[in-house]
């Protein structure tokens, strides 16, 4: 059976420094049937210049070069699947700024292929620090991938994803809901949409991708961005992006399960009651983090009156 075709989704924005390394990664796939549709939200440092020189020295592959709404990352994203050549295709999204593996896209074709396609792709990744060199590699995770996950984290790094055709065209059949919805980060849209559809989610423990640590990371590693995250719950950012996310799922609560569509109707009543303390525990909504301490951070918050 011949390879299928991979299109590949990058977005951009003052991302020079790493680009190329990036993007020579891309070459060096395994897999070589691919295509590249790259997103230039506003860069001011050379990104769309090195952008145009990768798309001179790659005859052999499809480039195309795009301008973003610069309207954000996530919106960046949504207009890159909204193409209508992305129809019925296979779909891999790639950060500016990472290095991928040689078997990146050859291993996740090959997984989801056997799983029938109807699951999602994603890996571990390696730790790297901004001149490449290993940091350590991101955590096992041991609870369900779910919906009941979804709503509160996520888990579903965008720059490791790869999706087949049947996926592409749910994602793609919702994807102007998120025209009104201010959804902080396209791949948590993903990960709720895509197990909410009652899709799976295959997490590969091989790691594909060298994730680099920086300055300009919008989430990071866990262990190296602890004090933000603790700051984002502190202050409501996580709260508000939780919101902002089940109601976007709450926009398209027909094409998700009976079992996803209650949790999520069961989880905005649960939001809403007005009198915190006798409320039932998240976890008896079946609404968890992928962590114990986790789950007693949300039940904290609850109790602090801030969730």
């Amino acid at each position: 059976m011949a390879e299928p075709h991979v299109h590949i989704l990058m977005g951009t924005k003052n991302g020079g420094m790493f680009l190329a390394d990036q993007l020579a990664s891309i070459r060096g796939q395994s897999h070589q049937d691919w295509s590249l549709w790259a997103s230039d939200d506003g860069s001011t440092d050379g990104t769309c210049e090195a952008l145009e020189d990768f798309k001179a020295e790659t005859p052999h592959h499809d480039i195309h070069l795009l301008k973003g709404p610069q309207r954000g990352v996530a919106a960046n994203y949504y207009k890159l699947l909204k193409n209508h050549e992305l129809d019925g295709k296979w779909v891999a999204f790639s950060d500016q700024d990472d290095v991928w593996l040689p078997h990146k896209l050859s291993r996740a074709v090959a997984l989801v292929g056997r799983l029938g396609g109807r699951c999602v792709y994603s890996s571990r990744s390696y730790y790297v620090d901004q001149t490449g060199e290993r940091l350590g590699t991101s955590p096992t995770l041991n609870r369900p991938y779910r919906f009941g996950n979804a709503i509160v984290q996520n888990v579903l790094r965008a720059n490791t994803i790869v999706i087949p055709p049947i996926v592409t065209n749910y994602l793609r059949s919702i994807l102007s809901t998120t025209d009104v919805a201010e959804t902080p980060f396209h791949d948590w849209w993903m990960y709720q949409a895509i197990t909410g559809a009652g899709f799976g989610i295959l997490h590969d423990q091989k790691p594909g991708v060298l994730y680099r640590q920086h300055g300009e990371n919008l989430v990071g590693a866990p262990v190296r961005h602890l004090r933000r995250r603790a700051r984002c719950m502190a202050d409501g950012t996580l709260v508000n992006w939780i919101d902002a996310n089940a109601a976007a799922m709450y926009r398209i609560a027909p094409v998700l399960t009976a079992a996803a569509r209650e949790q999520l109707l069961r989880f905005l009543d649960w939001r809403s009651q007005s009198h915190t303390k006798g409320r039932a525990a998240l976890t008896s909504l079946g609404i968890y983090r992928q962590t114990q301490a986790g789950d007693l951070a949300l039940r904290a918050l609850a109790q602090l009156k801030r969730f």
